[in-house]
């Protein structure tokens, strides 16, 4: 119960207070930037490339640095939603503060178990409600109708990117769509397999993994969609997508939080199932009676 549970009721407000904030910071604006222009797009990779480093720079060098124009530079922030460059600069110097308190935020985590658990939810749904700024009802939709619409599937990823294929497989496959799972060290051969009509699904964070990149690529020059889930909507695997989801996944750990893809991953498997539930249904019960024999027996 929230009322009488304090690391509860302290859960519950911090869920409240992260959902009512109505501006995001820039780099989830930078993340989430949809319908950017050419020059657009290459001062987000400018910036997010040199977030630290950008909040000392002025609109001339900001330019230089990103091969544009001022002008660019000033519609840019306009565009996400800033007044104009100034406004946008002093949000690159609140980030570089927050960036440079990053390297000591392991050392910060409460020592009580109970208040750790506490930051580590709040951080997964501050992630949560960055990709729910990313992600609209038309950009589902679209991924649902891809991934019905293919004869062969295949999940590729590395290292952590690698067990969120193998989840997202997983729960594509109890819906009643086979998937095959790729194997990091002959990407290009399983790609160089599919077709027009097939799927590949790459997975991939910051550092990225470059087998996974040339994958993808591949796969797009041999005219195959690509579905992408990866941290940031300019990362390198995004410029080979089909369609690419955005999975934040900020955490106390360096590395990448997979509760947000978890989210995501079962959103779109419900989906899929909802839509032919009975389907759905008929697969599960014949793989328990064939896995009957595995299971303990209820009281043994």
């Amino acid at each position: 119960m929230v009322g009488t549970d304090p690391i509860l009721f302290r859960l519950h407000h911090a869920m409240l207070s992260l959902m009512s904030v109505m501006k995001s910071p820039l780099l989830n604006r930078l993340h989430s930037a949809r319908g950017l222009s050419h020059s657009q797009r290459q001062i987000a990779d400018c910036l997010i490339a040199n977030m630290n480093e950008a909040a000392l720079w002025g609109v001339e060098e900001l330019a230089r640095k990103s091969s544009t124009c001022v002008a660019t530079v000033v519609r840019f922030a306009k565009k996400l939603e800033y007044s104009g460059y100034l406004e946008m600069r002093k949000a690159l110097v609140s980030a570089a503060k927050k960036d440079y308190r990053r390297g000591e935020q392991l050392f910060k985590a409460p020592v009580q178990a109970s208040a750790t658990l506490l930051e580590v939810a709040r951080r997964d749904i501050r992630n949560i409600e960055i990709l729910l700024q990313g992600v609209n009802e038309d950009l589902l939709q679209k991924v649902v109708h891809l991934l019905k619409t293919s004869h062969i599937r295949l999940a590729i990823g590395d290292g952590v990117s690698a067990l969120m294929a193998k989840q997202f497989a997983y729960l594509l496959i109890n819906t009643g769509m086979p998937v095959l799972e790729g194997n990091p060290a002959d990407f290009a051969t399983q790609v160089g397999l599919l077709g027009r009509h097939d799927l590949l699904i790459a997975i991939s964070i910051t550092p990225y993994t470059l087998e996974t990149l040339e994958a993808a690529a591949y796969a797009r020059k041999r005219g195959t969609p690509v579905l992408v889930f990866t941290d940031s909507l300019n990362s390198p695997l995004a410029k080979s997508a089909t369609l690419a989801l955005p999975i934040p996944g900020e955490n106390l750990l360096f590395s990448h939080s997979v509760t947000t893809f978890g989210v995501l991953a079962h959103a779109i498997a419900t989906s899929i199932a909802s839509q032919n539930p009975q389907q759905a249904l008929t697969k599960l019960h014949r793989e328990e009676r064939v896995a009957l024999s595995k299971f303990a027996k209820e009281g043994s």
